[in-house]
């Protein structure tokens, strides 16, 4: 199959009408329904099914859809960075993100994108919340990843996701070997937790109490790495964001053998990406908070689980 009949797969997958996805990709219906028998005929097998005047995928068209969603992806790369083979202006993006953000995810997803996209320079800004808020505001930053939503007439919130947080523990830990845990189990343990000010420091401080004690604090950090380091060095606990948990035991081999636990009700964990609201966002700016969310719910869901 070509990439022109898998761009017309799509186009009438979204549209279901032969003639709409015909004037989207400006040519005639006759010269589409063509198209899409000649496709059908070589993989030997429908991918559409007329339900009333819809045209619906068929199990199998689904299934062909799917394959050709990463070709899709690939291809629009490779388009825009043809584009840009001879423009010798690199744009520039200033992303502005919390030191509670700042983990292995985010290094590994600017070094992927730069790959995908070397016209485009980020330049990663590691700020407190309220700093980037402001940024955003004044144009000092383009986009920006946060712990809570930043309300503003100025800025336009891209997406936000949910992830769950999770006890991690050390080898030596009584809880090593258990599924799951509530905050009343950790009464006599000893807490290594973010600092104060952050959502995830509320979120501890507030449930223990509710359970009826005041947690005992060994040990706070904004980075998470460093928690653990320290929760695996003296034998304590550590409550964050599973994902970013996951994310810094798989960057540092020594502590592979951490574990990570379920709290039960999870607390939520929210990531909001922002951009700064203006008349006409640059494609840029659309590309890379589109790419952004995209990855971080792609390595939530992987990770959650």
């Amino acid at each position: 199959m070509e990439i022109r009949e898998l761009k017309y797969l799509y186009e009438i997958s979204q549209c279901q009408s032969l003639e709409q996805a015909a004037a989207h990709l400006f040519i005639t219906q006759p010269s589409l329904t063509k198209a899409v028998k000649k496709m059908e005929n070589d993989l030997g097998f429908k991918l559409f099914e007329k339900a009333g005047r819809r045209n619906r995928l068929t199990p199998a068209g689904k299934q062909v859809l799917e394959l050709a969603r990463p070709v899709l992806k690939s291809f629009d790369i490779f388009e825009n960075n043809i584009k840009r083979i001879n423009d010798t202006h690199q744009v520039s993006i200033d992303f502005g993100v919390i030191p509670f953000y700042q983990t292995p995810f985010t290094s590994n997803f600017l070094y992927v994108f730069r790959k995908q996209y070397p016209y485009i320079q980020v330049n990663i800004h590691e700020l407190p919340e309220e700093t980037i808020k402001q940024q955003l505001i004044s144009g000092d930053l383009d986009v920006g990843m946060t712990e809570n939503f930043l309300s503003s007439p100025y800025i336009l919130t891209y997406s936000g996701f949910e992830d769950e947080v999770a006890v991690a523990v050390g080898e030596n830990n009584e809880f090593y070997h258990s599924k799951h845990l509530t905050f009343s189990d950790l009464k006599n343990s000893i807490f290594n937790i973010v600092t104060s000010g952050h959502n995830n420091y509320n979120q501890i401080i507030s449930n223990c109490r509710k359970s009826g004690f005041e947690p005992k604090i060994a040990y706070q950090s904004s980075q998470i790495g460093l928690l653990l380091e320290y929760t695996n060095l003296n034998q304590g606990i550590c409550i964050f964001n599973r994902c970013m948990i996951h994310d810094n035991l798989i960057g540092r081999p020594h502590l592979k053998n951490m574990h990570i636990i379920s709290l039960i009700p999870p607390p939520p964990c929210y990531c909001w990406v922002s951009i700064r609201k203006q008349t006409e966002i640059s494609p840029e700016i659309q590309i890379f908070a589109s790419e952004l969310t995209l990855s971080l719910t792609e390595d939530t869901q992987k990770r959650i689980q």
